[in-house]
């Protein structure tokens, strides 16, 4: 694409508007983009666009096919040009870029293409990547400064999500290696395509193959770490906030920061402090309210075993019951076992194992998943976990039902269907599965493993709820992914094959067999 050189923006700073001509050609560059380019292509008009961006200056990103084309390209920038890009980008902290929704996703886009550039330079270029860290360090330093108004900040939170990320060695813009609770939806933006195929542009949502954050980044992650404890309090709320207090201590666990585990035990002080009353449990409390128990899992997935085992044997011994059949707090309890040691587990097993019908009558199945994931990775108490799996079930006693038990594990219904007085087959819950949240992924992955015979069995049962599938939002994807249309023509083809003259059934046979 022809460059254009002249006027760039009516006025300086961040929420300066293009001059006309420049606004024009950032369009034609995204319309190019949606038309689709070649690999060679896009290789040539990548550095041209960009170069026209730098030069154009930070108020690029906040036009609307400026934004677009830099989170298409900025995935692809060479070192050279990023530490071009970079340093204008950062500039002004939330009163620049950072501030505003655009400019924020654009700053989050080059945030994510640092790590695989610097891996990725070829040559000498140590200027280049010099500047580049050096704006990383700018910007690290602006968001510590005033850490509590860009954690709350609705696009300022994204920029230091992002920052996190690459000060903490983690994957790029949009991605994250433990889910955040949450988390909003991406802004839509304009992605190359190859002619003919799809094309992904180099870096998006991934880590270069041995990249790792610099030397230089690991001290700004820890100053930031110390801004996170000191403000505390005040990163509790909003949600904004709050995501990122767990990116936070998601980055500086991969970084093996001792700043984790002091950050993690003052986050869990706040939150959950002991009670003086033993009948009574701080944690538990916390793991009841919707907001907090976010914090404290993800508190949890970086606590050390030590720390586990000191909040189960001062806080949750006793409790299980309970917070095993919160619709809320169950969350907490799964993400405990995800990451206890032995003890604690074979404790949790002791307490829990011989009331999991209780959980699984409530509608939390996860319950029983994690105990038998943790007690798999302990094998000396494999065999006690098999046992009470199968009692909840009702399948321990007596012995021949054990022989049934894989069936109705993989249906979450107890031999009886939790009914004592009358006997009932396994196999009809697969509607309310499908319309659950975590059900429905239960049947994504009891269909990916199923023969045949078990596939149309499932298809039949759901084919005729299909109505209030479709009524779902899980019950919709559900429909998607097993193809149910498909299934229902397929099976009224079946109809009329088994209906129709013999002249006819020949035709009918070859649909279906196609």
């Amino acid at each position: 694409m022809e460059a254009r050189r002249g006027p760039r923006a009516e006025s300086s700073g961040p929420g300066a508007r293009l001059e006309p001509g420049t606004a024009a050609y950032f369009r034609r560059a995204r319309d190019t983009l949606q038309k689709g380019l070649s690999e060679e292509e896009l290789a040539l008009f990548a550095p041209n666009v960009l170069a026209e961006a730098v030069a154009a200056g930070p108020a690029v990103a906040l036009d609307p096919g400026g934004t677009q084309v830099l989170q298409a390209l900025l995935p692809r920038a060479p070192l050279a040009l990023l530490a071009q890009a970079l340093p204008p980008l950062v500039a002004g902290g939330l009163g620049g870029l950072a501030g505003y929704p655009l400019g924020a996703r654009v700053l989050e886009a080059a945030l994510a293409r640092v790590l695989p550039a610097l891996a990725e330079a070829a040559g000498p270029q140590e200027e280049a990547a010099g500047r580049t860290e050096e704006a990383v360090g700018r910007l690290a330093a602006a968001v510590s400064h005033d850490l509590v108004a860009f954690a709350r900040h609705p696009a300022g939170s994204f920029v230091l999500r992002a920052l996190l990320r690459v000060l903490g060695g983690g994957p790029g813009a949009g991605t994250s290696e433990l889910p955040l609770a949450g988390a909003g939806p991406k802004a839509k933006g304009v992605g190359p395509k190859a002619k003919g195929a799809g094309l992904k542009a180099k870096g998006v949502g991934q880590k270069a193959k041995g990249a790792g954050p610099p030397p230089t980044f690991r001290p700004l992650l820890e100053q930031l770490a110390d801004a996170f404890q000191e403000h505390l309090l005040s990163l509790l709320a909003p949600p904004s906030a709050s995501l990122c207090l767990q990116g936070a201590l998601q980055a500086l666990h991969r970084s093996q920061s001792p700043a984790c585990s002091r950050l993690c035990d003052a986050l869990i002080g706040q939150l959950a402090p002991p009670s003086p009353n033993p009948a009574e449990s701080g944690l538990v409390r916390a793991l009841q309210d919707p907001e907090r128990s976010r914090l404290l899992e993800a508190a949890m997935a970086v606590a050390g075993p030590g720390r586990l085992r000191e909040l189960f044997q001062q806080q949750l011994r006793g409790h299980l019951r309970g917070v095993a059949t919160h619709r809320v707090a169950n969350h907490g309890l799964q993400r405990l076992l995800d990451h206890a040691p032995a003890d604690v587990v074979g404790e949790v097993l002791c307490e829990l194992g011989p009331a999991l019908a209780e959980p699984l009558a409530q509608g939390h199945p996860g319950v029983l998943t994690a105990l038998a994931g943790a007690c798999r990775r302990h094998p000396a108490l494999q065999q006690e976990a098999q046992r009470f799996l199968f009692e909840a079930f009702c399948c321990w006693e007596p012995a021949e039902r054990r022989l049934a038990c894989v069936r109705l594990l993989g249906t979450l219904r107890p031999f009886r269907g939790g009914d004592k007085d009358k006997e009932a087959e396994p196999e009809g819950h697969f509607l309310s599965l499908a319309c659950h949240r975590n059900g429905s992924r239960v049947i994504d992955a009891a269909w990916a493993s199923a023969c045949a015979a078990t596939r149309v069995a499932i298809a039949e049962e759901l084919a005729s709820h299909r109505e209030v599938l479709q009524r779902d939002p899980h019950g919709r994807g559900v429909s998607r992914s097993l193809a149910l249309d498909l299934f229902l023509r397929r099976r009224h083809l079946w109809e009329r094959l088994q209906a129709a003259p013999g002249h006819r059934r020949s035709v009918l046979t070859a649909v279906l067999e196609d």
